[in-house]
Protein backbone atom coordinates (compact mmCIF):
# COMPACT_ATOMS: atom_id res chain seq x y z
CA UNK A 1 0.00 0.00 0.00
CA UNK A 2 1.57 3.39 -0.58
CA UNK A 3 2.22 5.74 2.32
CA UNK A 4 1.79 9.76 1.23
CA UNK A 5 3.62 11.91 3.15
CA UNK A 6 2.79 15.82 3.67
CA UNK A 7 0.32 17.41 0.96
CA UNK A 8 1.26 18.70 -2.91
CA UNK A 9 -1.40 20.88 -4.17
CA UNK A 10 -1.29 19.43 -7.47
CA UNK A 11 -0.94 21.51 -11.03
CA UNK A 12 -2.38 20.50 -14.68
CA UNK A 13 0.75 17.89 -14.61
CA UNK A 14 3.36 16.51 -12.01
CA UNK A 15 7.28 16.35 -12.19
CA UNK A 16 8.35 13.35 -10.52
CA UNK A 17 11.65 11.96 -9.35
CA UNK A 18 11.43 8.05 -9.11
CA UNK A 19 13.66 6.50 -6.74
CA UNK A 20 14.90 9.89 -5.35
CA UNK A 21 16.73 8.94 -1.75
CA UNK A 22 17.58 12.25 -0.24
CA UNK A 23 18.16 14.19 -3.36
CA UNK A 24 15.12 15.03 -4.83
CA UNK A 25 14.70 17.09 -7.96
CA UNK A 26 13.40 20.78 -7.17
CA UNK A 27 10.30 21.03 -8.01
CA UNK A 28 9.17 17.28 -8.49
CA UNK A 29 7.34 14.71 -5.96
CA UNK A 30 9.88 12.06 -5.06
CA UNK A 31 9.04 8.55 -4.70
CA UNK A 32 10.94 5.96 -3.27
CA UNK A 33 10.21 2.55 -1.63
CA UNK A 34 12.29 3.81 1.69
CA UNK A 35 10.81 6.82 3.63
CA UNK A 36 13.92 9.51 3.60
CA UNK A 37 13.51 12.98 4.46
CA UNK A 38 13.09 13.86 0.51
CA UNK A 39 10.25 11.28 -0.31
CA UNK A 40 6.77 12.60 -0.48
CA UNK A 41 5.04 9.54 -1.31
CA UNK A 42 6.36 5.84 -0.46
CA UNK A 43 5.71 3.09 -3.08
CA UNK A 44 7.48 0.39 -5.13
CA UNK A 45 8.59 0.72 -8.21
CA UNK A 46 7.64 -2.53 -8.93
CA UNK A 47 4.16 -2.21 -8.58
CA UNK A 48 2.03 -0.02 -11.36
CA UNK A 49 2.15 3.53 -10.37
CA UNK A 50 -0.12 5.85 -8.37
CA UNK A 51 -0.54 8.32 -11.12
CA UNK A 52 -3.44 8.90 -13.75
CA UNK A 53 -3.03 8.14 -17.62
CA UNK A 54 -1.08 11.23 -18.81
CA UNK A 55 -0.74 13.44 -15.87
CA UNK A 56 3.20 13.91 -15.55
CA UNK A 57 4.92 16.06 -17.55
CA UNK A 58 8.28 15.38 -16.39
CA UNK A 59 10.46 12.21 -14.98
CA UNK A 60 13.61 12.13 -13.29
CA UNK A 61 15.09 8.51 -13.02
CA UNK A 62 18.42 8.92 -11.36
CA UNK A 63 20.18 5.48 -10.83
CA UNK A 64 16.61 3.89 -9.87
CA UNK A 65 15.70 2.02 -12.61
CA UNK A 66 18.76 -0.67 -12.67
CA UNK A 67 17.22 -2.12 -8.93
CA UNK A 68 13.68 -3.08 -10.76
CA UNK A 69 12.73 -6.18 -10.99
CA UNK A 70 11.49 -5.99 -14.67
CA UNK A 71 12.25 -3.08 -16.54
CA UNK A 72 9.75 -3.69 -19.53
CA UNK A 73 6.54 -3.21 -17.31
CA UNK A 74 8.28 -0.23 -15.36
CA UNK A 75 8.86 1.33 -18.91
CA UNK A 76 5.52 0.90 -19.18
CA UNK A 77 4.00 2.53 -16.65
CA UNK A 78 5.97 5.57 -16.60
CA UNK A 79 4.74 5.87 -20.75
CA UNK A 80 1.10 5.50 -19.22
CA UNK A 81 1.14 8.05 -16.72
CA UNK A 82 3.22 10.42 -18.82
CA UNK A 83 1.54 12.86 -21.51
CA UNK A 84 2.27 13.21 -24.68
CA UNK A 85 5.50 15.72 -24.84
CA UNK A 86 6.61 14.82 -21.47
CA UNK A 87 10.30 14.70 -21.24
CA UNK A 88 11.93 11.51 -19.27
CA UNK A 89 15.76 11.91 -17.76
CA UNK A 90 17.39 8.12 -17.21
CA UNK A 91 20.75 8.11 -15.68
CA UNK A 92 22.10 4.78 -14.32
CA UNK A 93 25.30 2.82 -14.21
CA UNK A 94 27.12 2.12 -17.66
CA UNK A 95 26.68 -1.81 -18.34
CA UNK A 96 29.95 -2.62 -19.35
CA UNK A 97 31.99 -1.93 -16.17
CA UNK A 98 33.32 -4.94 -14.18
CA UNK A 99 32.15 -4.10 -11.19
CA UNK A 100 28.86 -3.13 -12.23
CA UNK A 101 28.70 -6.81 -13.53
CA UNK A 102 29.23 -8.42 -10.72
CA UNK A 103 27.20 -6.52 -8.29
CA UNK A 104 24.34 -8.48 -6.97
CA UNK A 105 22.13 -5.45 -6.44
CA UNK A 106 22.02 -4.67 -10.23
CA UNK A 107 19.10 -6.41 -12.10
CA UNK A 108 19.20 -4.24 -15.19
CA UNK A 109 21.95 -3.20 -17.36
CA UNK A 110 21.74 0.08 -19.96
CA UNK A 111 24.01 0.55 -22.72
CA UNK A 112 23.87 3.10 -25.62
CA UNK A 113 21.64 0.20 -27.37
CA UNK A 114 19.17 0.22 -24.78
CA UNK A 115 16.41 2.91 -26.13
CA UNK A 116 16.70 1.19 -29.39
CA UNK A 117 13.61 -1.64 -27.41
CA UNK A 118 11.83 0.98 -26.53
CA UNK A 119 10.07 2.60 -29.45
CA UNK A 120 9.60 1.08 -33.17
CA UNK A 121 10.68 4.23 -34.93
CA UNK A 122 13.81 3.78 -37.45
CA UNK A 123 15.06 7.05 -37.43
CA UNK A 124 18.15 8.07 -35.55
CA UNK A 125 17.71 11.41 -33.87
CA UNK A 126 21.21 11.07 -32.12
CA UNK A 127 24.78 10.65 -33.83
CA UNK A 128 25.42 7.57 -35.62
CA UNK A 129 29.05 7.85 -34.34
CA UNK A 130 27.79 6.07 -31.13
CA UNK A 131 26.83 3.31 -32.90
CA UNK A 132 30.00 2.52 -35.72
CA UNK A 133 30.13 -1.48 -34.78
CA UNK A 134 26.19 -2.07 -35.63
CA UNK A 135 24.62 -4.48 -37.72
CA UNK A 136 20.81 -2.81 -38.16
CA UNK A 137 20.27 0.18 -40.55
CA UNK A 138 17.44 1.06 -38.55
CA UNK A 139 17.45 2.34 -34.89
CA UNK A 140 14.58 0.50 -33.31
CA UNK A 141 15.93 -3.30 -32.55
CA UNK A 142 12.29 -4.36 -31.68
CA UNK A 143 10.80 -7.11 -33.72
CA UNK A 144 8.08 -5.90 -36.70
CA UNK A 145 5.70 -7.84 -35.28
CA UNK A 146 5.83 -7.62 -31.70
CA UNK A 147 3.80 -5.18 -29.62
CA UNK A 148 5.03 -2.28 -27.93
CA UNK A 149 3.21 -0.40 -25.73
CA UNK A 150 5.69 2.92 -25.61
CA UNK A 151 6.94 5.07 -27.74
CA UNK A 152 9.92 6.92 -26.48
CA UNK A 153 12.42 8.73 -28.89
CA UNK A 154 15.97 9.08 -27.86
CA UNK A 155 17.21 12.96 -27.75
CA UNK A 156 20.12 12.45 -25.99
CA UNK A 157 23.10 10.47 -25.13
CA UNK A 158 25.90 11.32 -22.41
CA UNK A 159 28.36 9.00 -21.30
CA UNK A 160 30.75 10.08 -18.07
CA UNK A 161 34.15 8.73 -18.62
CA UNK A 162 36.40 7.49 -16.11
CA UNK A 163 38.95 10.27 -15.48
CA UNK A 164 42.24 7.76 -16.64
CA UNK A 165 40.82 9.00 -20.25
CA UNK A 166 40.76 12.56 -19.93
CA UNK A 167 44.00 12.61 -22.71
CA UNK A 168 41.22 11.33 -25.64
CA UNK A 169 39.01 13.49 -27.95
CA UNK A 170 35.04 11.97 -28.15
CA UNK A 171 36.04 10.50 -30.52
CA UNK A 172 38.40 8.45 -29.27
CA UNK A 173 36.31 8.13 -26.18
CA UNK A 174 33.78 7.12 -28.56
CA UNK A 175 35.72 4.35 -29.84
CA UNK A 176 37.69 3.38 -26.85
CA UNK A 177 34.02 2.73 -25.02
CA UNK A 178 32.24 0.78 -27.71
CA UNK A 179 35.31 -1.65 -27.84
CA UNK A 180 36.68 -2.44 -24.55
CA UNK A 181 35.37 -2.70 -20.77
CA UNK A 182 36.04 0.16 -18.16
CA UNK A 183 35.72 3.53 -20.09
CA UNK A 184 32.49 5.07 -19.54
CA UNK A 185 31.01 4.43 -15.93
CA UNK A 186 27.51 5.89 -16.43
CA UNK A 187 24.98 6.76 -18.97
CA UNK A 188 22.54 9.38 -18.94
CA UNK A 189 19.11 9.19 -21.99
CA UNK A 190 17.03 11.99 -22.42
CA UNK A 191 13.69 10.77 -24.12
CA UNK A 192 10.64 12.52 -25.63
CA UNK A 193 7.02 10.02 -24.82
CA UNK A 194 5.10 9.75 -27.90
CA UNK A 195 1.51 9.35 -27.85
CA UNK A 196 0.29 11.25 -30.83
CA UNK A 197 1.35 12.16 -34.51
CA UNK A 198 4.57 14.35 -34.06
CA UNK A 199 6.44 16.65 -37.09
CA UNK A 200 9.72 16.35 -37.61
CA UNK A 201 10.24 19.82 -37.06
CA UNK A 202 9.10 19.26 -33.20
CA UNK A 203 11.25 16.83 -32.62
CA UNK A 204 14.30 18.57 -33.93
CA UNK A 205 13.09 21.84 -32.05
CA UNK A 206 13.03 19.30 -29.27
CA UNK A 207 16.68 17.22 -29.49
CA UNK A 208 18.39 21.14 -29.57
CA UNK A 209 17.03 21.91 -26.90
CA UNK A 210 18.34 22.10 -23.45
CA UNK A 211 16.48 19.56 -20.62
CA UNK A 212 16.75 19.45 -16.74
CA UNK A 213 19.51 17.22 -15.16
CA UNK A 214 20.73 16.66 -11.75
CA UNK A 215 23.13 19.24 -10.09
CA UNK A 216 25.85 16.21 -9.66
CA UNK A 217 25.56 15.36 -12.99
CA UNK A 218 26.92 18.90 -14.00
CA UNK A 219 29.72 18.32 -11.47
CA UNK A 220 31.33 15.26 -13.22
CA UNK A 221 30.90 16.40 -16.47
CA UNK A 222 32.55 19.83 -15.44
CA UNK A 223 35.31 17.57 -13.16
CA UNK A 224 36.36 15.29 -16.91
CA UNK A 225 36.49 18.65 -18.37
CA UNK A 226 38.73 19.91 -15.73
CA UNK A 227 40.19 17.16 -14.75
CA UNK A 228 44.57 17.00 -15.99
CA UNK A 229 45.57 14.86 -19.00
CA UNK A 230 47.67 12.04 -18.05
CA UNK A 231 49.54 10.02 -20.98
CA UNK A 232 47.48 7.98 -23.35
CA UNK A 233 47.29 4.51 -22.25
CA UNK A 234 45.97 3.42 -25.33
CA UNK A 235 46.66 3.98 -29.19
CA UNK A 236 42.79 3.89 -30.93
CA UNK A 237 44.39 4.65 -34.23
CA UNK A 238 43.79 0.62 -35.49
CA UNK A 239 40.19 1.71 -34.01
CA UNK A 240 39.86 4.58 -36.05
CA UNK A 241 40.47 2.40 -39.53
CA UNK A 242 37.70 0.42 -38.59
CA UNK A 243 35.36 2.87 -37.57
CA UNK A 244 36.21 4.51 -40.90
CA UNK A 245 35.62 1.59 -42.64
CA UNK A 246 32.11 1.17 -41.01
CA UNK A 247 30.88 5.05 -41.03
CA UNK A 248 31.56 5.01 -44.30
CA UNK A 249 29.52 1.94 -45.34
CA UNK A 250 26.63 3.81 -43.02
CA UNK A 251 26.47 6.62 -45.57
CA UNK A 252 24.29 4.49 -47.63
CA UNK A 253 22.30 3.93 -45.08
CA UNK A 254 18.47 5.77 -45.19
CA UNK A 255 19.10 8.81 -43.29
CA UNK A 256 16.62 10.03 -40.47
CA UNK A 257 14.09 12.51 -41.76
CA UNK A 258 14.77 15.24 -39.64
CA UNK A 259 15.42 18.66 -41.07
CA UNK A 260 18.90 20.25 -40.45
CA UNK A 261 17.73 23.92 -39.09
CA UNK A 262 15.55 24.03 -36.36
CA UNK A 263 12.45 25.58 -36.92
CA UNK A 264 10.96 29.11 -35.20
CA UNK A 265 10.42 28.52 -31.52
CA UNK A 266 7.00 29.84 -32.16
CA UNK A 267 6.11 27.43 -34.37
CA UNK A 268 7.28 24.07 -33.50
CA UNK A 269 7.25 24.35 -29.31
CA UNK A 270 5.40 21.57 -27.98
CA UNK A 271 2.94 22.01 -25.16
CA UNK A 272 5.18 20.90 -22.61
CA UNK A 273 7.10 21.72 -19.24
CA UNK A 274 9.47 24.73 -19.17
CA UNK A 275 13.13 24.06 -18.13
CA UNK A 276 15.11 27.03 -17.05
CA UNK A 277 18.23 25.08 -16.16
CA UNK A 278 20.46 24.54 -19.14
CA UNK A 279 22.89 22.19 -20.78
CA UNK A 280 26.20 23.12 -22.72
CA UNK A 281 25.89 20.97 -26.04
CA UNK A 282 28.18 17.84 -25.85
CA UNK A 283 30.81 18.64 -28.39
CA UNK A 284 30.90 17.48 -31.86
CA UNK A 285 33.67 14.45 -31.62
CA UNK A 286 36.93 14.99 -34.04
CA UNK A 287 37.50 12.41 -36.96
CA UNK A 288 40.88 10.49 -37.10
CA UNK A 289 42.11 10.51 -40.16
CA UNK A 290 42.26 6.91 -41.33
CA UNK A 291 45.90 6.68 -42.88
CA UNK A 292 47.66 6.90 -39.39
CA UNK A 293 49.83 4.18 -37.91
CA UNK A 294 48.17 1.92 -35.82
CA UNK A 295 49.55 0.16 -32.49
CA UNK A 296 47.57 -1.16 -29.57
CA UNK A 297 48.61 -0.15 -26.32
CA UNK A 298 51.53 2.78 -26.15
CA UNK A 299 54.36 1.66 -27.92
CA UNK A 300 57.04 -0.53 -25.95
CA UNK A 301 60.12 -2.77 -27.48
CA UNK A 302 59.40 -5.92 -26.41
CA UNK A 303 61.50 -7.15 -23.72
CA UNK A 304 61.19 -10.75 -24.60
CA UNK A 305 64.28 -11.39 -26.90
CA UNK A 306 64.37 -14.52 -29.45
CA UNK A 307 67.32 -17.33 -27.77
CA UNK A 308 69.63 -17.72 -30.69
CA UNK A 309 69.97 -21.07 -30.81
CA UNK A 310 73.13 -23.01 -30.38
CA UNK A 311 74.11 -24.68 -33.62
CA UNK A 312 76.58 -27.09 -31.18
CA UNK A 313 73.63 -28.05 -29.54
CA UNK A 314 71.11 -30.86 -30.60
CA UNK A 315 67.54 -30.05 -30.72
CA UNK A 316 65.71 -31.63 -27.57
CA UNK A 317 69.38 -31.06 -25.27
CA UNK A 318 69.11 -29.93 -21.66
CA UNK A 319 72.94 -29.23 -21.65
Amino acid sequence: MNTVRGTKKEGLFMRIDLGCGNQKLPGCIGIDRFPYDAVDIIHDMNEPLPFEDNSVSYIMASHSLQYVHHLQPVLEEIYRVCKHGAIVCIIAPYAHVTAHMANPHFKQFFNEYSPRYWTQDPHYYVDQEEYLFRQHTSWSLSEAEQEIRMDFRLLHLEFFYFPLYSAYDPLELSLLRQSQLNVAYQIMYQLVVIKEEISPEELTYLKQRSWEEPEYVSEQRLSFQNEREIEKIYYTEHLAMLGSQVAESSHTEAKPTIPVEPPSPSSSKPDSISVPNARKPARKPKRISKNKAVPLLRSKKNPIKKRKLNPKKKPGSSR
